[in-house]
């Protein structure tokens, strides 16, 4: 019902939706995210973030890390992006190990820069540094090979979309090294 105010431009209806959702069903990890989303489309930054608060708060715990990494791409979509970057870093300093995560972080960071139209406006590559930083992190931790390989692969194909020879190579190069830290 939300969503049809939404749509119609009934903004105060869609909120008045959204909070009477919450009230029926507070343990809703989606009811939190999309009344989020509306509050961030239509510029109630504060509110949006308070509601995170409020969600943390009446959410199970299990259901907290997903609460908090929609609001984080949330921001990253339709807030402050570095305010996105807060939050992951937030959920990382916590679960340094959900290689789940660092994917998600790794999708924001990467579709921002795609999708302000950054890449063409920066022909020196340096709009990219934050997730070629991110890479460097997630790779120089301990996972498990499985993981390993997944995340030197992403990154491969990653500086083989946006980067250059040399930042391909140090990719294959960092890879090697993992694979002869291995057999060490």
């Amino acid at each position: 019902m939300a969503k049809i105010y939404e749509r119609a431009d009934q903004i105060a209806e869609a909120e008045r939706m959204h909070k009477i959702a919450i009230s029926k069903f507070s343990e809703s990890c989606k009811v939190w995210v999309l009344y989020g989303l509306l509050c961030l489309k239509n510029d109630k930054i504060v509110e949006s973030r308070d509601l995170l608060a409020r969600a943390l708060r009446a959410l199970p715990k299990r259901k907290h890390v997903k609460a908090i990494t929609q609001f984080g791409q949330m921001e990253f979509k339709h807030g402050e992006p570095e305010r996105g970057r807060t939050v992951f870093e937030g959920v990382l300093g916590t679960y340094p190990k959900r290689v789940d995560l660092w994917s998600v972080y790794l999708d924001m960071e990467i579709t921002l820069v795609t999708r302000q139209g950054l890449d063409e406006a920066d022909p020196s590559g340096q709009c990219w540094e934050h997730a070629r930083n991110l890479f460097e992190r997630v790779t120089s931790m301990k996972h498990s090979s499985k993981k390993m390989k997944f995340l030197f692969k992403r990154w491969l194909k990653f500086e083989k979309d946006h980067g250059s020879e040399a930042t391909i190579e140090h990719v294959k190069q960092r890879a090697r090294e993992y694979v002869n830290s291995l057999g060490a």
